[in-house]
């Protein structure tokens, strides 16, 4: 009896030093920087990639950016620009910057409050809003934008509460300029876009290794005018 109770005792502390060299080894190991699920393709329906551009490092900095990417798009017959942006990073920064506080302490301000909306058929939920110019001379602004939760894109009305329970996020922001009096019809377009952007990821669960794309778009620093995307 007493040999088996002492085979159980060593048993029980193999274990529970195989726990604590597990655990000692996890807190050791480096943090991986969370990347970007997916990527776009040069077609999004009607809509070609005409340019490949970066965020300024401050803008990183503040949303403490593991990863990110930006496509710009134009539309084969209308030849209206779309900008998409996808960041991978900590939750806590990604859901505490609002894209449309953020614009407005710059160049535009918020006319009216945000509209939430549900892609058909599908549980994911974004946050669609238009900007006007403080400039009256200058375009306004319309964006849309969700955070991935590793399930599905939503877009709460108290992010950083209701996102909080989550260690990384990955935001998609879609925003386009165009004159003040087609805010209806811009919007229209960039749920078009947010659309086709999810059809086109099969699944933002999986962490693909990305490919350096060697095509001959051309790749610049926030060419398209644009205002901070945090």
């Amino acid at each position: 009896m007493d040999f088996k109770l002492t085979r159980t005792k060593a048993a029980v502390l193999g274990c529970s030093l195989a726990l604590v060299s597990w655990l000692a080894t996890s807190a050791t190991r480096p943090h991986v920087p969370p990347r970007c699920a997916f990527e776009l393709a040069e077609t999004l329906g009607r809509w070609e990639l005409i340019e490949r551009c970066e965020l300024q490092p401050s803008e990183l900095d503040i949303l403490q950016a593991g990863d990110h990417w930006r496509r710009v798009y134009q539309h084969r017959q209308t030849k209206q620009v779309v900008v998409v942006t996808l960041i991978a990073g900590p939750g806590g920064p990604l859901a505490s910057h609002l894209p449309e506080t953020c614009y407005a302490r710059t160049e535009f301000r918020a006319h009216s409050e945000p509209v939430v909306w549900n892609l058909s058929d599908q549980a994911d939920q974004f946050r669609c809003q238009t900007l006007q110019p403080r400039n009256v001379d200058q375009p306004a602004l319309t964006i849309a934008y969700a955070w991935h939760d590793g399930s599905r894109w939503r877009a709460p009305h108290h992010p950083r509460f209701q996102l909080a329970g989550h260690p990384t996020l990955q935001r998609l922001l879609v925003s386009m300029r165009h004159p003040g009096g087609m805010t209806a019809e811009a919007q229209q377009v960039i749920r078009q876009v947010v659309g086709l952007t999810v059809d086109a990821t099969e699944s933002v669960d999986t962490v693909p290794e990305r490919s350096v794309d060697s095509s001959p778009t051309r790749v610049t620093q926030r060419s398209i005018p644009a205002p901070p995307s945090h």
